[in-house]
Order: structure tokens, then C-alpha cells, then sequence
């Protein structure tokens, strides 16, 4: 089976708020990266708002997904 790409925890972080960024209501959402290194890696949202909506919660579990299939986190 071919190797996915590997990516760190910057390039995933960029990449995941690029997409975020289209939906008003993640405005004021900030994505982390949580290890381990490899394809188990997992996201987390934090916001300088007072509340996350649930929809912002929801596109970030369906662009997590999506891009674990495609990318390896970095050591």
C-alpha cells in the first residue's frame, strides 16, 4: 500500500482553517493539531469568541476526515 503524504502540524493547521474560513460561522475558530505522528493524528478547535457553534464543530470533523485519509502528521 502506498505512503500518504506527510505534512506537519503547520501545513494541516493551514490548510484546515483555508477551508474553515468559508463558513462565517467559524470565524473566530483556531484549529490545533493533536499528535501522535502518523495517520492517527487529531484536531481540536479553540476560539477568541465566547462559544464554537456546532456547525463549526461539524465542518471540522468532516475536513479532519478527509484530510487524515490523504495526509500523515509529521514527527
Amino acid at each position: 500500500m502506498p505512503q500518504r503524504p506527510v505534512k506537519s502540524a503547520e501545513e494541516l493547521e493551514s490548510m484546515i482553517m483555508a477551508e474553515m474560513r468559508e463558513y462565517p460561522e467559524c470565524d473566530s475558530a483556531a484549529v490545533v493539531i493533536i499528535g501522535p505522528a502518523g495517520a492517527d493524528w487529531e484536531t481540536a478547535l479553540a476560539s477568541t469568541g465566547a462559544t464554537i457553534d456546532v456547525d463549526c464543530q461539524q465542518r471540522l470533523a468532516e475536513i479532519t476526515n478527509r484530510l487524515r485519509q490523504q495526509f500523515d502528521l509529521a514527527e
